[in-house]
């Protein structure tokens, strides 16, 4: 815990942040509904972006990039303690042990608050078909 100027208390403490590039098949949102379901971690967001070579072996002419291809980079924030652990589960739920099943990062954050989230909220529709 540490406090504002005016010494009122900021919940919160050290924390990292798990950074997974996954394949755009799925595998993101699976996770991100383990880590809130069984796990309970409510600090995680995902979003599209293009990669280069992250997935599999690839050829471009010299001096060119070569095709981009959709991924989806995870991010998620946990308390230091719990870190280590959640990043091998991670690592096995994710599945990043298969060919093309991408990259996965920690790295320290100084200072993280929590984030709860209204016991009374419905679950986001599925928009991903694969």
């Amino acid at each position: 815990m540490t406090t504002t100027a005016t010494g009122v208390p900021v919940p919160g403490g050290a924390a990292k942040l798990i950074s997974c590039v996954l394949p755009d098949d799925g595998t993101e949102h699976r996770l991100l509904r383990w880590l809130r379901d069984q796990q309970g971690v409510t600090r995680a967001n995902s979003v599209y972006c293009r990669g280069h070579s992250i997935f599999k072996e690839v050829t471009a002419r010299r001096g060119k990039l070569p095709e981009p291809t959709l991924v989806r980079l995870v991010r998620i924030v946990v308390d230091a303690e719990q870190a280590d652990a959640l990043f091998d589960r991670i690592y096995e739920q994710a599945q990043i042990h298969r060919p093309g099943g991408g990259a996965l990062m920690m790295t320290p954050l100084l200072f993280a608050t929590p984030f709860a989230l209204p016991a009374d909220i419905a679950d986001e529709p599925s928009t991903h078909h694969g």
